[in-house]
């Protein structure tokens, strides 16, 4: 995220970031196009005033990568989402991460619970910042369209959820019940921990659900673990897919 004397932006690398920035209806301040790439803005439904041509060596030293793709762009973050902002119809389920320090699996986490029909992303506790760059490529958009809230204690965001009518269940390495057991019904917050597997303690109290594993292997990483359980929550059921 960059910052300013007054306000916040984020970075968006690529072609593909900043289109959807623009379909989502983001405030795009400006748009940056390497010189001897220009041609890469042709893809882009974007006002020309706010597309400016750098210099490849100005232009390269900008990205958060070596070799930065050729189009980027500052734009304002999604709007700040509060708890009273979470949805109470059509049986919401909302992801919880607790402790994820890496940003490609913060965005890969992200794509993950838009995919599987989650309404909302919670990031509880420290970690990593949900804009940063690589969490937004990892998100392969998924952080400007979903609902992301930033909550310092678990111990409120456990409590926030209740009180609104979530039930809370966590993914556990062992112990837990199987997913095709799980009752994955009504308004649920499914939390999920870092890659270290440290948890909150308020997490010890919750439903546990834990994925059968051959013989021999210990855990699947937190993105690929999520990503599972999500899907088992089976809220895309139903949905049109088109090609």
């Amino acid at each position: 995220m960059v910052r300013g004397k007054q306000d916040a932006w984020i970075l968006l690398e690529g072609v593909r970031l900043v289109q959807d920035a623009l379909l989502a209806g983001s405030q795009i301040s400006a748009i940056l196009v390497r010189e001897d790439r220009q041609e890469e803005l042709q893809a882009l439904q974007a006002p020309s005033s706010e597309a400016f041509a750098v210099a490849p060596a100005l232009y390269d030293r900008l990205g958060s990568v070596k070799n930065p793709p050729p189009v980027m762009a500052l734009a304002r973050p999604p709007r700040p989402f509060a708890w009273q902002d979470l949805p109470r119809h059509a049986d919401p389920l909302v992801l919880v991460v607790a402790g994820v320090a890496d940003p490609g699996n913060f965005g890969a986490l992200a794509r993950s619970a838009e995919a599987a029909g989650a309404r909302a992303l919670i990031r509880v506790g420290p970690g990593v910042q949900p804009f940063h760059p690589k969490a937004l490529r990892g998100s392969m958009g998924s952080l400007l369209r979903l609902p992301v809230l930033v909550e310092a204690s678990a111990e409120k965001a456990q409590t926030e959820l209740e009180g609104l009518g979530f039930r809370q269940a966590c993914a556990a390495t062992r112990g837990g019940q199987a997913p095709n057991s799980m009752d994955w019904s009504g308004p649920l917050a499914l939390w999920v921990t870092g890659e270290t597997g440290e948890q909150p303690a308020v997490m010890d109290g919750m439903i546990g659900v834990t994925i059968p594993l051959a013989h021999g292997v210990e855990s699947l990483n937190v993105t690929v673990a999520a990503s599972l359980l999500l899907f088992a929550a089976g809220r895309v059921a139903g949905l049109q897919h088109h090609d």
